[in-house]
């Protein structure tokens, strides 16, 4: 089953592209070491899973990457692509030439600088370098089965190195430094004819140890944990120090879901915190879903069915949508999400920004309550509208937390903590006058 996760919910999550030219999650990930691998980190990024079985296998090989191969596998890169570019791009060998063919193939390329017996002689000679190093890694993953449980998943990738090279076309390459003419020939049809799957095997698995290799070393930069995936037991989410990696010192906060308590109502003033925790949350439960290390102490939850976020829709011009209609034809879309995803994440910041205060109050009531009663999914709703509170106060399935803020000498201190409860304060009429709009606009000469 493939995860639900639309275009406006990677951008405001910002997983590849960034809003307002910062960081994007995939740019805090890559460091892989060739093109293969960044690639690959792209793929797992825009597929998260649903099946518990396949995050837990990701997640473990890259957290067995990070303890035990943190500087991933080391590969020649000049190698890796003239091999790749040998093995995908060109015609394949469709027989094999005797030994005196060969040979003379090699005085001729020598005399004409024939290009076909050069890309041959090179693919092959950077392809045996490849396979080399992916064994004798493969034997150090092994090894570790020694004093440690290798992940499955790698356990398997190990038996099919280890049996790929028990046969004799592989088995003579260990440690071989110098090939003859025929070697070259009679190698060429093996790698480009009769075995080129299992060279594209090598490639991929190149590929996904550098991607696991990047991933880790995010993970030990930033802090990051790796989630415990719950598989059944009912609905649950729990994380400890949650925290957005795009803030510097970013100040860590705690929740917690389950399906007696599916909603979490936040309120709080501009700039309290509200949408920086929305989006941490929302890029949590997204890399959790991918198999990834997450920014936060500890996480622990069921797998979801999708994700669904509106933290910065626009008015679509096109189309004619003012802001409040862009917001409505939004939560019509994740209604339609929900008849067929039963246990998904969403997050709306601000609900009914954009209208006037006694619509933006009705419909947030009866949007909430209608939520609510879905207790197979979770919800967090932040809004400015803190006087439905009151009216959502006996609804068991809605938590209430706000962010709190401090007084000092007259002036805002934020805390950026989430506490328990609904919030009072009110900013709107400090930042004017802090600002000195009245005074300026008294001002004017008229």
């Amino acid at each position: 089953m493939r995860f639900e996760v639309d275009k406006q919910t990677k951008r405001d999550l910002e997983i590849f592209d960034t809003i307002k030219g910062g960081k994007s999650v995939v740019s805090l990930f890559d460091h892989t070491q060739c093109v293969g691998g960044k690639r690959m980190l792209y793929s797992f990024l825009s597929s998260p899973l649903t099946d518990p079985e396949k995050i837990i296998e990701r997640k473990e090989a890259i957290a067995f990457f990070q303890k035990h191969f943190p500087a991933g596998m080391e590969v020649d890169k000049d190698s890796l692509d003239f091999t790749e570019y040998y093995i995908r791009h060109s015609s394949m060998a469709t027989k094999r030439i005797s030994r005196f063919t060969a040979i003379e193939k090699k005085l001729f390329s020598k005399i004409s600088q024939n290009n076909e017996y050069y890309m041959m002689e090179t693919g092959v000679e950077a392809t045996v370098k490849l396979l080399n190093i992916i064994y004798k890694f493969s034997l150090l993953l092994a090894d570790k089965l020694k004093d440690d449980d290798i992940p499955a998943y790698l356990k398997r990738n190990v038996d099919r190195v280890k049996e790929i090279f028990t046969h004799p076309q592989y088995l003579e390459l260990i440690d071989k430094t110098r090939l003859k003419a025929k070697d070259i020939t009679d190698l060429d049809f093996v790698f480009r004819y009769t075995n080129r799957d299992d060279l594209l095997f090598f490639l991929d698995l190149i590929y996904e140890y550098d991607a696991f290799q990047s991933i880790a070393h995010t993970a030990d930069i930033y802090g990051f944990s790796y989630p415990e995936i719950i598989n059944g037991g009912g609905n649950q989410l729990e994380i400890e120090d949650l925290f957005h990696p795009f803030v510097d010192e970013a100040i860590a906060n705690d929740i917690r879901f389950d399906s007696s308590s599916n909603l979490l109502f936040v309120s709080g003033p501009n700039m309290a915190g509200k949408s920086t925790f929305l989006k941490a949350l929302g890029v949590s439960v997204y890399l959790a879903h991918a198999g990834f290390p997450v920014p936060a102490k500890r996480m622990k939850l069921t797998t979801l069915s999708g994700l669904s976020t509106t933290i910065n829709i626009s008015d679509n011009l096109n189309s004619g949508y003012s802001h409040f209609y862009a917001e409505v034809m939004r939560i019509k879309d994740v209604a339609h999400k929900l008849e067929t995803n039963k246990n998904m994440m969403v997050l709306f910041d601000e609900l009914f920004r954009g209208t006037n205060v006694k619509d933006a109050y009705d419909g947030t009531l009866a949007i909430v309550s209608a939520f609510s009663r879905i207790h197979t999914s979770f919800f967090v709703i932040s809004t400015h509208i803190v006087e439905v509170a009151k009216e959502l106060d006996d609804n068991d399935r809605i938590m209430f937390y706000y962010f709190d803020i401090q007084e000092e000498n007259g002036h805002p201190v934020y805390t950026y903590k989430l506490k328990r409860g609904v919030s009072e304060v009110r900013l709107g009429m400090y930042i004017i006058r802090k600002e000195g709009l009245i005074d300026l606009i008294n001002n004017i000469d008229i």
